[in-house]
């Protein structure tokens, strides 16, 4: 087979690839390419994930190296420590977070995802190395926000990266290996956090951000060369045939659209849609639990007795839960279905940690441990509902501002995190926000089951509502879903995944 060797592949080596192919054949060769998009993308995203975890956690690990002293994040009086102005700090990202996620979303889904997200990424290092000269309480605050504008775009990117090269079945567990990827760089930024704020210095924990800031935007520019732009321009990384074979994916995907014109029906759609805001909902409660993982997780360990260094080394294995957490779980989802059932099950650990490290006795013990790292996993159904967010969600723009609105919800959840914890309560070991995170999990477990019998309700409406259509009707239908940027609501043949 003859297929002109260009980056971006054309209608008519579709066909020819399909006219020497058999079936059999083309699923082995669609195999074999699926493998190497996973080699060549789930790094780049995964990492890209991986760091932007780092710099939140960087300032965990930094609060036991001096950060709280030298900005005054700390305030003591009558011999108890209030640490507001700290968490205010931590929660100063997410109000830039949510400032930016919905134009970010939109601004993703209309220009080239490769160059945009390279361009954010080398900001980002840029704000984050800049940490270094901040002087007071309010210079972190301020710096916190920006850092937090520019990093709004990065989970709604790689949605939208994931939805053009991966079809809705394939997504859950694409999804689990970039996202596991701030498992991974959980415990090898404890260790790295450990190693830099140990080598000393007036303030060692500039160390960390000089080290932080550096990293991501030498990452920021290996995206801009590495990255390929689509799966209708795959670049040099991929044989002509391969290009093909890609396109064609890509054609028989309708949901996955490369850069499409902003519709504002769809964005309205989308702001009407209640399922929205019950995605919203459940993003916000998931991410409570954040704030003693990331933000706090360091300080919380030392309450239990140990040292301000070894309490950033015992961080550690709580990133090894994060990741094998969301392996096993979008793994269970993507060879069994049921990703709700799924997700209710994903939040059993974390409910079952909870309730370990409030009950535990407090001491340099593995109790308590234990309850922290089980808390770790609540990764696992935070990935599966974004899967089943972009599963059930056509149309460019509604599932671009889908996407937005889950993050606000990530970011309220986030921001609310950071007020859970109150040190003032270390005496009784922080009943406040065990509490709040069982509370959480059991609400986003129930709101997730409603989805599923409402999902369930509409897909048997829609089967009982359409007259199946000739073979030849069929045909144009199909071609027609295909390539109209036709929302979930709009296309009387889709099912929504459950």
């Amino acid at each position: 087979m003859s297929i002109p060797d260009r980056d971006k592949v054309e209608p008519q080596d579709v066909d020819d690839l399909e006219l020497t192919l058999s079936r059999e054949e083309r699923k082995r060769a669609e195999r074999r390419l699926m493998r190497k998009v996973d080699f060549i993308i789930t790094p780049l995203l995964g990492v890209t994930f991986g760091l932007q975890y780092y710099d939140k956690a960087a300032l965990g690990s930094a609060a036991a190296f001096g950060i709280l002293q030298d900005l005054d994040l700390a305030v003591t009086r009558n011999g108890k420590t209030n640490t507001t102005r700290y968490a205010t700090a931590v929660a100063a990202f997410y109000y830039g977070y949510i400032a930016a996620v919905l134009p970010m979303a939109l601004v993703f889904a209309r220009f080239n995802l490769r160059y945009t997200a390279a361009i954010v990424v080398v900001l980002w290092g840029v704000v984050a190395m800049l940490t270094v000269v901040v002087r007071d309480y309010v210079g972190l605050t301020v710096q916190r926000v920006f850092l937090g504008l520019l990093e709004s775009g990065v989970s709604p990117c790689f949605v939208a990266i994931t939805a053009l090269w991966y079809k809705p079945r394939e997504q859950a567990v694409r999804m689990g290996y970039w996202y596991s990827f701030c498992g991974i760089f959980s415990m090898f930024s404890g260790a790295i956090n450990y190693g830099l704020g140990s080598a000393g210095g007036p303030s060692a924990w500039k160390n960390i951000y000089y080290f932080c800031g550096a990293v991501t935007i030498f990452w920021g520019l290996v995206l801009a060369v590495c990255l390929p732009s689509s799966p209708l321009e795959p670049g040099r990384l991929f044989k002509a045939e391969e290009a093909a074979l890609l396109r064609r994916r890509f054609e028989e995907n309708p949901f996955a659209r490369d850069r499409r014109p902003f519709v504002a029906a769809q964005a309205k759609e989308a702001l009407l849609d209640y399922k929205t805001y019950i995605y919203v909902l459940i993003a916000a409660l998931l991410y409570l639990c954040n704030g003693a993982v990331t933000g706090f997780g360091a300080i919380i360990i030392k309450s239990m007795g140990y040292s301000g260094v070894n309490s950033v080394a015992l961080t550690i294995p709580g990133g090894a839960v994060t990741a094998v957490t969301i392996w096993l779980f979008c793994w269970l989802a993507d060879k069994y279905g049921n990703r709700t059932l799924w997700f209710s099950a994903s939040c059993v650990p974390v409910i079952v940690g909870a309730i370990t490290i409030w009950a535990a006795p407090w001491h340099p013990t593995a109790g308590p441990l234990i309850g922290y790292y089980l808390v770790a996993a609540f990764g696992a159904p935070y990935v599966l509902l974004l899967a089943l967010a972009s599963a059930n969600t056509a149309g460019s723009t509604k599932k671009a501002v889908t996407n937005g609105a889950i993050f606000v919800g990530y970011n309220i959840g986030n921001i609310a995190a950071a007020y859970t914890v109150r040190t003032e309560e270390a005496a009784i070991r922080y009943r406040s926000t065990w509490i709040t995170i069982i509370a959480s999990q059991v609400a986003s477990c129930a709101l997730m089951l409603l989805l599923r019998v409402v999902w369930q309700r509409e897909n048997h409406r829609r089967a009982g509502a359409i007259t199946p259509p000739s073979d030849d009707e069929d045909k144009i239908i199909q071609r027609l879903e295909e390539y109209e940027d036709l929302t979930d609501r709009q296309i009387p043949s889709f099912r929504y995944t459950l």
